[in-house]
């Protein structure tokens, strides 16, 4: 019972503690998440025209993200 409530414990405490370590949050200060605030500032902007042709919008996302180092956060478009 101890080993497990370890375990548990390691288990609980890793799961909280990943989220911090996330490496395209959009509302960071590095570098990569000034990137990946760029891109979604733009998509954003691009998405919102008119006449936006949404497939180029998000292929441009998609792109933009790839070469921030951030594929993840396009994709569920």
């Amino acid at each position: 019972m101890k080993k497990f409530s370890i375990a548990t414990a390691i288990a609980m405490f890793a799961a909280m503690t990943a989220p911090a370590f996330a490496s395209c949050d959009t509302h960071a200060e590095d570098d990569q998440a000034v990137c990946a605030s760029k891109c979604e500032d733009a998509y954003l902007k691009d998405q919102q025209g008119w006449t936006a042709d949404m497939s180029k919008v998000k292929e441009s996302k998609k792109a933009c993200d790839e070469k921030c180092g951030c594929p993840q956060n396009s994709k569920g478009l």
